[in-house]
């Protein structure tokens, strides 16, 4: 194995190590798709999900996010 290869795995594993270490969602840890309209009950602080509301222009959904702290739901049109 040459330098180059094993400083690519050298800079992967630390990449990995500060995702765990830091609770980084991994690119695995993808927001669910739903087919009932969210709702404050329906999600957990922070959490997000999209659903299509068919608002939003055509190759785009509707992103619902909880807030952290507040009662509120923040609402964006995201590509597919």
């Amino acid at each position: 194995m040459g330098v180059p290869m094993a400083r690519a795995i050298a800079i992967l594993v630390s990449a990995a190590f500060l995702c765990v270490a830091f609770d980084i969602p991994s690119a695995g840890a993808a927001t669910k798709v739903v087919t009932a309209p969210p709702s404050l009950s329906t999600l957990a602080p922070g959490e997000s999900v999209f659903y299509n509301d068919k608002k939003c222009p055509a190759g785009m959904i509707a992103k619902f996010t909880k807030a952290q702290r507040r009662s509120q739901m923040k609402r964006e049109c995201v590509r597919q």
